[in-house]
């Protein structure tokens, strides 16, 4: 059969033609005119509409033209071409190469449907066949096309019957054409943003008829249908358009998040791709020895056709956007090499994984994957990505951030695709996601290279080290120019903390413990203990996971406590051995302190360094004299007794020593668990004995043991839980006095009882996507509260939690309806929803315009049956905050 091969791209080594690749090359067969198969190439065979169409788009000399009709079948040497019709988009062409060796046919892009504006797909048979699979799944199969057409054509009429503007979003190329077609005898006015306008006169060179239609004008547009490529929605352009409503016409309308994710107002399945049936039937008419997929679900594709009987594999488990392939010795075929079985390859495989995680929904299929890439990797690359895997750049305890922010990222994005800053936000406005933002802009100008795993951790040790934002910007600008888009994606995902693959902690810790064969338990501990998974996962990797323990100034996770709704339930849970140990819950900071005679540091729950930030405390931890780690909690503390936690908030972010905030806002340390002391650890040690240790210590001003308190009933928990609460407290802590420390777990040894503040009946002003699973949906919302002076709205606080997802999800749909104005992420609503809003206090604050704040505010429930003058006012706000 004929050999093919990737080097960072589909080759046929026998007549060194490469198919589709974006990097210039020697000699390529471009199939059709999309950005993301073109390039500039010496020599290059393709149709004729093809090459007018990227002189058109691209410019200047696109190379030596090897200009072949359909149907015609011309030799270059030892080996001939013949093209076939691929029905994507006009001069769209699939390629039958045929050797010696047997024959191939390299599909591109195609539709086996037939089109309005594009020649209709013609196949023949061929040994080997390598295709396309961009919608690879079962349930992506295409409704007929007449019945999304007439859904088009209403919603167009009625939108211009409401008196809006319809626009229509499709690719310029292409879709954009075919929607122009689709819209001809429906007598619609039709104007075309000037992208399309451009695209459809090539078209109409090669004899394409379209209805008639005029370029886009702002002050003329009322009453036309506006086609626009998708990159236009959210521009300025469109934003001048007060009246309008947005539809756009893709393949991945079938998926149930559409409308959210592509932020319109209706989706129609209309596709320039295959669906799931034609992929299948083209294999049927083909009639390969084996077939070879590439682009979107690739792998589930080739393990469907294997079900089959057929000998099928993947080249690529990347979606289209990110291109990340798979390297394969010359003279070895691609089938010959299982996914499980290929080498371990630089950052490129870890990018490779990520996306096979990121599109596998099982636990169990994501830990195997995971399991086996880890298993594979070299000692020194192990603690690295097992580190990146967690959505950070190096170990949580380090102490010197990366500190590379969103303006560095866009910079060098800029800079490295040759995009403007205003492409570049639309982009991110398209994607709301790091990692997909960088991914499309680098795919403008791609690199080819493929970093190993020990040069991106130089990499990002060097933009930590770097002095300034000029010198990280052109670090990162010119790693950016080396990578190929889908590796520039994750290194922004990895400097974001967001990796965005559906990938917690624990899956990767279940990971290590299945590719080495460890006790999960055994590697969480581990990871516990040393604060890094990368150390836990080399330990795991070499069984040694017992040597792992803790370490002083390598700080571990806090113990944490759950909650309980009252004294009844805490005692329900503890009060077996007759007694439970209480202690006043604080509302400060949680912080460990780690000692010796010769240094003291202080770090938050979260393992960041802040010993600077409170010079008062690490000085009185400094006169102990002793080396020891202690568990507790930073108070803003004055005559004895703790203030708000908003006076403690003065602090934070402050690393100074002179700006004199010890004397304004004094602060003390209060000690609640003593972990080590003089080297000897005491997590395996029961409370009763580290609270006896404790006790012994010559604890100085500015640090104090917590007051315990024994309690024997329900009642006598009730009674402290209601002296707390008097004392100003948050509610109480009650421990089992014989419990263990285990770091980072919420368990049922330590409970917690506080009760709500109070709350407010408020209403929504602005919404903004959410992160992670909810990035389709708007789930973050902006709520006020009326000031009856002026009947004006105050904002006051924002809230992420407290719905359920069906909620969000029919929200979000109210909101998009009701959008008034976009800045950004930010979208501002007509207000109309209002909710009900529990919180644990609220203090003066210039952070909104009420000039109040609620700390922890939370979504209690919709409120349906209230409306805008029901919603509770700024007095009542100042009431409760004790202004009035």
């Amino acid at each position: 059969m004929v050999a093919i091969e990737y080097r960072k791209g589909l080759h046929l080594p026998a007549a060194d033609l490469w198919l589709d690749p974006w990097v210039p090359r020697e000699r390529a067969f471009v199939s059709h005119a999309h950005s993301d198969h073109t390039g500039r190439h010496r020599h290059l065979i393709c149709t004729a509409p093809t090459a007018r169409l990227m002189q058109t788009r691209m410019g200047g000399d696109i190379g030596q033209l090897d200009i072949l009709p359909f149907g015609e079948r011309r030799t270059f040497g030892a080996w001939a071409a013949t093209l076939y019709p691929a029905g994507h988009v006009l001069g769209s062409a699939q390629l039958l190469y045929e050797d010696d060796k047997g024959s191939l046919l390299y599909t591109g892009d195609f539709k086996l449907r037939k089109g309005l504006s594009s020649e209709v797909f013609e196949a023949p048979r061929a040994d080997t066949l390598v295709m396309e699979t961009t919608y690879g799944l079962p349930h992506y199969k295409f409704p007929p096309a007449g019945e999304v057409i007439a859904d088009v054509l209403k919603f167009c009429s009625e939108t211009l019957e409401d008196g809006e503007t319809p626009i229509l979003l499709g690719y310029a190329l292409g879709k954009a054409q075919e929607i122009l077609s689709v819209l001809r005898g429906a007598g619609l006015p039709i104007m075309l943003h000037g992208s399309v306008y451009t695209v459809a006169q090539v078209y109409e060179e090669f004899g394409v008829a379209f209805p008639a239609y005029e370029k886009y004008d702002p002050e003329k547009v009322s009453g036309h249908v506006l086609i626009c490529p998708p990159s236009a929605n959210g521009s300025r352009q469109l934003s001048r358009i007060k009246k309008r409503r947005m539809a756009v016409l893709t393949g991945w309308a079938l998926d149930a998040a559409a409308r959210y994710r592509l932020q319109v107002d209706a989706a129609f399945p209309l596709s320039d791709h295959a669906g799931y049936d034609d992929l299948i039937q083209l294999v049927e008419t083909v009639q390969p020895r084996r077939v070879l997929t590439l682009h979107g679900f690739a792998q589930e594709f080739a393990r469907d056709l294997r079900a089959r009987g057929i000998d099928a594999w993947a080249l690529t488990g990347a979606n289209q956007l990110e291109f990340s392939i798979l390297e394969t010795r010359r003279g070895k075929t691609p089938e010959a090499v299982p996914l499980r079985d290929r080498p371990t390859d630089g950052f490129e495989r870890f990018c490779s994984v990520c996306e096979k995680i990121r599109q596998s929904t099982g636990k169990l299929r994501k830990i195997r994957f995971l399991a086996n890439y880890l298993r594979a990797l070299p000692a020194d690359e192990l603690p690295h990505a097992a580190t990146w895997l967690t959505g950070r750049a190096f170990p949580p305890h380090e102490e010197k951030p990366v500190n590379v922010g969103w303006s560095i990222i866009y910079r060098a994005l800029s800079t490295a695709s040759q995009l403007t800053m205003a492409e570049l936000r639309t982009i991110s406005r398209r994607h709301n996601d790091a990692g997909l933002t960088a991914t499309e802009a680098l795919a403008h100008h791609p690199g080819e290279g493929n970093p190993a795993i020990g040069e991106i951790h130089a990499l990002l040790g060097d933009l930590r080290t770097a002095r300034g934002p000029i010198a990280k910007t052109e670090i990162l600008t010119e790693a950016f120019r080396r990578m190929p888009p889908i590796m520039g994606g994750y290194l922004v995902r990895i400097l974001t903390g967001d990796l965005r693959i559906g990938l917690k902690e624990g899956l990767v810790e279940e990971a290590v413990a299945t590719a080495f064969e460890a006790d999960a338990d055994a590697v969480r501990e581990a990871a516990m203990l040393l604060g890094d998974i990368g150390r836990a996962a080399t330990l795991a990797s070499e069984k040694r996971l017992e040597q792992a323990e803790l370490t002083i100034f390598q700080p571990i996770k806090c113990m944490l406590a759950s909650p309980e709704p009252d004294a009844a339930a805490i005692w329900d849970r503890l009060g077996g051995s007759g007694r439970v140990w209480l202690e006043d819950k604080l509302d400060g900071i949680r912080a460990q302190i780690h000692v010796t005679p010769e240094r003291v540091e202080i770090y938050t729950r979260d393992l960041k360094r802040i010993t600077d930030t409170f010079p008062e405390i690490a000085a009185a931890a400094a006169r102990l004299r002793r080396e020891a780690v202690f568990d507790g909690e930073i108070l803003a503390w004055e005559n004895g007794r703790s203030l708000s936690f908003f006076e403690l908030q003065k602090r934070l972010g402050r690393r100074e020593a002179d700006l004199f905030l010890g004397g304004e806002i004094p602060v003390a340390y209060m000690i609640f668990d003593l972990l080590q002391l003089d080297g000897r650890s005491l997590l395996k040690k029961p409370l009763t004995d580290r609270r006896s240790l404790l006790q012994r210590l010559p604890l100085t001003d500015g640090i104090q043991a917590a007051e315990v308190h024994t309690a024997r009933s329900a009642g006598e928990i009730e009674e402290t839980f209601r002296a707390a609460r008097a004392r100003g407290n948050e509610g109480l802590m009650a421990k089992d006095p014989t419990s263990l420390y285990s770091p980072g777990r919420r368990g049922l040894s330590w409970l917690k009882l506080k009760e709500e503040f109070a709350t407010l009946d408020v209403i929504v002003v602005a919404v903004e996507y959410g992160h992670g699973r909810r990035s389709n949906v708007l789930s973050d919302y902006t709520f006020a509260v009326r000031d009856e002076a002026s009947g004006t709205l105050l904002p006051i606080g924002k809230a992420y939690s407290g719905l359920t997802d069906t909620e969000i999800e029919e929200l979000t749909e109210i909101f998009l309806t009701h959008m008034v104005a976009r800045t950004g992420n930010r979208i501002e609503v007509d207000p109309r929803i209002v909710i009900e809003v529990a919180f644990d206090a609220i203090q003066p604050s210039d952070r909104h315009a009420s000039g109040l704040a609620l700390r922890f505010p939370r979504i209690k429930r919709l409120r349906p049956d209230k409306t805008l003058a029901d919603i509770d006012t700024l007095a009542v706000a100042r009431q409760l905050a004790g202004l009035t």
